[in-house]
């Protein structure tokens, strides 16, 4: 077969020339980067000059300003001129004007390569150091990998959860995105994060490499953040942070996902080193409890907030053999509400006469937990007789609600489900859509047992909502990840403001889905026991967990419908109403079975909420003042 007709051509065979491999070696060498090109510029500069001062030397010629005909003197000649423009204006004679020109305008081409060269490589060395590509030098710090809407919200609870600390350490950002940008939507967000550094690096969490910059060997935490599309992006990370710090029992990792199935999947790979959440999960569980009585609401948000009073889980304390009643009547800047055993096992409101064994540490509500102070009470309680007084039945129960949900997508099934698990059998839910809905029984809504679910559409959603008296009005948006589904939101709520201010009833509470936690300043929530679902939720539930992962466990407990949990008692139900010392208010709840952590004030008191109140003050109670207990 010929060559022709193999399709080969014959010129791609021949050896290449001169031409060729100049070209080649030359491409090659500009390659290597800014260095090498100034290195080779040098060169050529240094061989043009000396050729110049040597034609000068060999012709004879003497250009303006030599002091002699040395070849010395030529080269120094031809040097100021490459780099001078303004040096042969002095030449006189057109051999030597031809001559200087030459050699200025080889200086031209040279020097403004040169500065091209060197403006290109500072520019991209600044961008090199505000991209941040440097390896950070920190230790003990948090590491964050990954960026979501959840990350400026995330950073502030982070960067208060260190604002007591001597030390606030560093928390260090990797993402694949640029750090500038991180940086400005943080900081619009979150505002400033206090005495807590924090350092953005620009790479890919995947990447061995760049996650190297980032120095997961000395961190005491790794938050890695979902990217919203699939867990892929997560479950990889983990497994390069495996690869990069290789033994993760050392670390605490938290790992954002959206599937309980990668859930079930990464605890089986890594055991308990690594803490997966749902975080769409841990919103719906927290709406739900909220939901169950007016005002938990503000409680759950303000332990979820590292400001102020936090749950703590604390360890290395003196308290081995020492009762739990006894905690309780003893510790005054701190509120004991149970046990977590040596054996994991965790024990809410335990009796009164458990003793607190070798390994076992105190779940409390405390605002420093460095510094838990102590008094020991006089005497003991009422008549001594613990096993009689404890478990009498002190909460009334669940009152009847009329929801009404103003749109409808899968939060409000969600949100429902949890919610049902606890509230009163007579309870009803309504869903109110316009006109432009599906038609009844196109809905999908959830089954909840003995409690109503209806739906309906209206021409005018708020007015029919309103004409039902709903004790809770639920504002949800669209399906989807619709991006302006807040702003329909937003006017929706300003209208039902409009509507109530016209009608002489019993102010609802409001919740309200926000899809961008940036909105919440644009939403009127003025209402004691109005409630915000949000992506902030998540971030603090994250943030938790990277301050103390127990704390998920723990947290499910009081979420849990059945058993100790969250509760509002009113101080008429406990005889509580009138003067007393925090101290007497304690001891009688212990008697009823109750753990108190604070006090809510009446609605139309202004609703204040106090948390972790000192165990010598003294406090005055209304009777539709509520105390917050654990029982």
């Amino acid at each position: 077969m010929s060559d022709d007709a193999s399709g080969d051509d014959p010129s791609d065979r021949r050896p290449p020339g001169v031409r060729e491999r100049l070209r080649y070696r030359f491409d090659n060498l500009l390659a290597r980067g800014t260095s090498a090109t100034l290195i080779w510029l040098g060169i050529v500069t240094a061989a043009a000059v000396m050729i110049s001062g040597l034609v000068l030397t060999i012709g004879g010629v003497t250009l303006s300003g030599s002091e002699s005909g040395s070849w010395l003197e030529d080269l120094w000649q031809s040097l100021l001129r490459v780099l001078d423009t303004g040096t042969m204006a002095a030449d006189v004679g057109w051999g030597r004007r031809l001559l200087a020109l030459a050699i200025t305008i080889f200086g031209l081409l040279v020097a403004g390569t040169l500065i091209g060269i060197i403006a290109a490589g500072v520019e991209n060395r600044i961008d090199l150091m505000r991209r941040g590509r440097s390896v950070v030098i920190e230790s003990d710090h948090v590491v964050v990998l990954g960026a979501s809407d959840r990350l400026p919200v995330l950073l502030q609870q982070l960067a208060l959860a260190n604002e007591g600390a001597a030390d606030p350490g560093t928390i260090v950002v990797l993402a694949d995105l640029d750090p500038a940008e991180i940086h400005a939507a943080a900081r619009s967000a979150a505002g400033r994060s206090g005495r807590t550094k924090i350092v953005y690096r620009s790479g890919d969490p995947t990447n061995l490499d760049d996650l190297a910059l980032a120095r997961l060997p000395t961190a005491r935490a790794v938050i890695i953040l979902s990217d919203r599309r699939s867990d892929r992006f997560a479950i990889e990370t983990v497994l390069a942070t495996a690869v990069e710090v290789g033994r993760l029992d050392r670390l605490t990792v938290v790992v954002e996902l959206l599937d309980e199935t990668a859930v079930v999947r990464l605890r089986r790979a890594f055991g308990t080193t690594v803490h997966p959440i749902v975080t769409e999960e841990a919103v719906v569980r927290t709406v739900a409890i909220a939901l169950r009585q007016r005002g938990l609401s503000r409680v759950i948000d303000e332990l979820l907030d590292f400001r102020g009073s936090d749950l703590h889980v604390i360890e290395h304390l003196p308290a081995v053999g020492t009762t739990f009643g006894r905690l309780l009547r003893s510790w005054t800047n701190a509120r004991p509400i149970g046990l977590f055993r040596a054996d994991g096992r965790i024990e809410l409101n335990p009796p009164l006469d458990s003793l607190v064994e070798a390994g076992d540490r105190v779940i409390a509500i405390a605002d420093d937990v460095q510094r838990i102070e102590t008094d020991e009470p006089a005497g003991e309680l009422a008549d001594g007789d613990v096993s009689r007084h404890h478990r009498r039945p002190a909460v009334v129960a669940p009152l009847h609600e009329r929801l009404v949900l103003i749109g409808w997508n899968e939060l409000g099934a969600r949100v429902l489900a949890g919610w049902a698990t606890s509230a009163a059998p007579s309870s009803t839910v309504e869903v109110i859509g316009d006109r432009r809905w599906p038609a009844p029984g196109a809905v999908p809504l959830p089954d909840l047992g003995p409690i109503s679910v209806s739906y309906s559409t209206s021409d005018d959603v708020l007015a029919d909502a309103l004409d039902r008296n709903p004790t809770t009005i639920v504002l949800l948006g669209p399906p989807g990840d619709d991006e302006q589904a807040d702003i329909g939101t937003i006017l929706d709520l300003n209208a039902l403001h409009r509507e109530l201010a016209t009608r002489a009833i019993p102010r609802p509470r409001i919740v309200v889905e926000l899809r961008d936690a940036t909105h919440r300043p644009l939403v009127d929530l003025s209402g004691p026991d109005d409630l915000t679902i949000s992506d902030a939720m998540g971030s603090q539930f994250i943030a938790q967990l990277a301050d103390q992962p127990i704390r998920r466990e723990i947290l499910l407990e009081l979420y849990a419908a059945h058993g100790p949990t969250l509760r509002l008692v009113a101080c008429r139900d406990v005889e509580l109403a009138g003067a007393h010392s925090v101290h007497d208010v304690v001891d009688r709840c212990a008697l009823l079975g109750l753990s108190i952590i604070g006090w809510r004030r009446a609605p139309d008191r202004g609703g204040e909420l106090t948390l972790n109140p000192h165990l010598l003050d003294r406090v005055t109670f209304e009777p539709d003042d509520e105390l917050v207990v654990v029982g």
